[in-house]
């Protein structure tokens, strides 16, 4: 059990990172640093918020970054760009926030003689096509022309930075990279977001292409746990975990169809041709989070969901 630490999350007003909050700052000290661009940090536990020490800050100011740090034990590195249209539209401060502002926390670290960091990274490294994906594999990226890939770019590379650190400078990291997370709280974008809310106000769903992308989704809390533990097994340092949910994989079409169900909607369905490049298999293989860390995720996807639209049905005026 993590225990009397210190620990500074960049981007920690965002969607995981509330959830984070929420399961370790009980028992320790939490530096939130964030620009609060999206504020997922107002549905926190009144009782967790205690811990909180929250600093308003970029990542690209390296100079707070550095201060907000003293003292730390450990760093949770979730700051990005995040969400594919997010990134087309500011391509230029993805690669710098993506990219430069890894470099600023990892700089920070070192002089703070922090111990540990955590890195948040992605899936989209594997690339359009991804089945049974594992870590060790190649990581694909798209074509320069095509924006959506900068987002894949910025945090490979950022995975690499964060590990060259701990060759040459002893601080241990350890990687994740999600795969379609979802959950209560999603402030940014998110097919599932999305989805819940249009069908909640009986607005039509948007089907890319055909709907026959076929994705694993994982739950929040599922996600949380293999964070944690990520914290608490001294083994986890050095390596790069895949952390999702294969066996909760579904069509896009399939996963509209299930929404409508469960929210009792009397939504349709359209469909559109995507203005980029697609994924169209997204599915991990997370033996080695298994096997390292324990992990195994619990959450059923009908039952995530489930709780995903009462949490959006509750706070509908403010999503």
């Amino acid at each position: 059990m993590l225990k009397n630490k210190t620990i500074c999350i960049t981007g920690g007003a965002g969607f995981i990172a509330s959830h984070l909050i929420d399961a370790i700052s009980q028992d320790n000290k939490i530096i939130l640093y964030d620009l609060f661009s999206r504020n997922a940090f107002q549905y926190v536990n009144a009782e967790r918020k205690e811990n909180v020490v929250v600093i308003r800050g970029d990542v690209l100011d390296a100079e707070l970054l550095t201060k907000s740090m003293a003292g730390c034990d450990t760093v949770i590195h979730c700051a990005a760009v995040a969400g594919i249209y997010s990134v087309i539209r500011n391509a230029t401060m993805t690669m710098k926030i993506n990219f430069l502002g890894t470099y600023n926390a990892l700089e920070a670290a070192v002089k703070n003689n922090v111990k540990h960091f955590v890195n948040f990274s992605t899936s989209e490294v594997y690339g359009p096509h991804v089945y049974d994906g594992k870590e060790e594999d190649i990581t694909t990226q798209g074509p320069m022309s095509e924006k959506r890939w900068i987002y894949a770019v910025s945090k490979l590379a950022a995975e690499h930075f964060s590990h060259t650190y701990e060759m040459e400078y002893g601080l241990k990291v350890a990687t994740v990279r999600p795969f379609n997370i979802y959950g209560p709280r999603q402030v940014g974008e998110g097919a599932i977001r999305e989805m819940i809310l249009r069908a909640l106000k009986g607005d039509t769903l948007t089907v890319y292409n055909d709907g026959t992308q076929i994705r694993s989704w994982c739950y929040v809390s599922d996600f949380i746990d293999a964070v944690t533990s990520i914290l608490e097994h001294e083994k986890a340092w050095g390596e790069v975990f895949n952390v999702g949910s294969p066996k909760e994989t579904i069509s896009v079409l399939n996963l509209a169809r299930t929404i409508i169900r469960l929210a009792g909607s009397s939504s349709k369905i359209e469909f559109k041709k995507h203005p980029g490049p697609e994924v169209y298999l997204r599915v991990p293989n997370i033996g080695k989070a298994r096997r390292i860390l324990g992990y195994e995720p619990r959450v059923e996807l009908e039952a995530g969901i489930g709780q995903t639209i009462e949490f959006y049905r509750q706070h509908l005026a403010i999503a």
